[in-house]
């Protein structure tokens, strides 16, 4: 993460913690649908986003391959509901663009524009946003050299594995007298661009020696008792055949 890179070496950018990551029910259109209706030219890579938020740099644009928006699998999607209920405008009201598995910066709110291009997208936030550029690069060199920003390798797309732990939550105190034997850690886990966490390993000792943890996926309680023409939340589940997992899973485990 961001914020343990800056301990080493101070970079561009905002220290992102464990928290900036969450899991929700969303109800709208797959974009590859949309995409047909367009049908795009034969040259034709990438899906260009742009909403309504005008920044100084102006509108807020991205850009994600066309290959996967067509891919059902990676269920990218315009959404106009949230966990039920109708997007409210801090999360994109009226529509905004899904792309689980990414970086938020993918996921455009207050979408207003989509454009099939054959290059990535030139909007100022995509390429001085959400990149990661070579460890020798300074702060100082990354201001002073634009083709660094230029280059679309360093963009970040996927969510890298990671885990964090919730309780003991920050700062709860934990008293031994007549505590019981064991505490109950907890915390989640997610893998990125759907990879499934298959298991989460604790330790107390810096490494020395490693405890296995329980997991559960609560996606998999919906896959597990939907049928294909179920409905939920005024859309089609599409849970029952998908081989990726988006959400977060939960872990816990008794120390």
């Amino acid at each position: 993460r961001l914020k343990e890179q800056n301990q080493v070496r101070k970079s561009k950018g905002f220290s992102w913690g464990a928290a900036g990551v969450s899991t929700a029910l969303w109800t709208g259109v797959p974009l590859m649908e949309l995409i047909k209706r367009a049908m795009p030219l034969r040259g034709a890579k990438y899906v260009c986003m742009e909403g309504a938020d005008k920044l100084p740099n102006g509108y807020y644009g991205t850009s994600v391959k066309l290959n996967w928006a067509m891919d059902p699998n990676r269920g990218i999607m315009v959404a106009h509901k949230m966990n039920g209920e109708m997007l409210r405008p801090d999360h994109g009201k009226p529509l905004r663009v899904v792309v689980p598995g990414q970086i938020g910066g993918r996921s455009v709110k207050w979408l207003k524009k989509l454009i099939v291009t054959a290059a990535p997208s030139d909007n100022w936030y995509h390429i001085y946003d959400n990149r990661v550029l070579p460890t020798m690069i300074s702060p100082e060199q990354s201001a002073n050299e634009p083709k660094w920003w230029m280059d679309e390798r360093y963009a970040i797309y996927d969510l890298s594995t990671n885990s964090a732990t919730a309780y003991p939550a920050h700062e709860e105190q934990v008293c031994l007298v007549n505590a019981p034997e064991t505490y109950r850690t907890r915390g989640y886990a997610y893998g990125g661009g759907g990879r499934r966490v298959t298991r989460v390993e604790v330790t107390l000792d810096k490494g020395k020696s490693w405890a296995l943890a329980d997991i559960r996926y609560h996606e998999d309680d919906y896959r597990d008792q939907v049928n294909e023409n179920d409905m939920l939340y005024g859309g089609k589940l599409d849970m029952g055949w998908r081989e990726t997992s988006f959400c977060w899973c939960l872990w816990e485990i008794d120390l």
